[in-house]
């Protein structure tokens, strides 16, 4: 889980440009981008995701993938070719649920974007 909170609050998620999204969690290991992911996990978790860097995913997308709610970062940032989808939710304050970590738009034969992991995770 990644705790929405906006600078100097611990309440809510802003679209102040200089918020964070503090994040907690396991592991986003996957393929063989390790190293970036584990990295960004260690850096989301010890500062935060910047709220700027947010972007919101399209509910239905047109590949077939459904991803009501969701938010994703592009690494490295700002348009790296990886990517992170988090589920947003409500429990009080803002929160955001880690899906996964991937190639962003893959060329090869059968190899699914990170989209569409998330879509699958998130409707299973």
């Amino acid at each position: 889980m990644v705790k929405a909170k906006s600078a100097g609050s611990e309440h809510g998620c802003t679209r102040r440009a200089r918020g964070r999204v503090g994040a907690r969690g396991g592991s986003v290991l996957e393929g063989g981008v390790a190293p970036l992911a584990d990295a960004a996990r260690r850096r989301y978790e010890r500062d935060g995701v910047p709220i700027g860097e947010l972007r919101k995913v399209e509910s239905e997308g047109r590949d077939g993938t459904v991803l009501p709610s969701c938010l994703k970062v592009y690494l490295p940032a700002p348009d790296g070719r990886f990517g992170m989808v988090f589920k947003l939710e409500i429990r009080g304050t803002g929160w955001l649920r880690y899906l996964a970590f991937g190639t962003r738009h893959p060329t090869g034969p059968g190899a699914l974007s990170v989209y569409e992991v998330a879509s699958r995770r998130l409707n299973a």
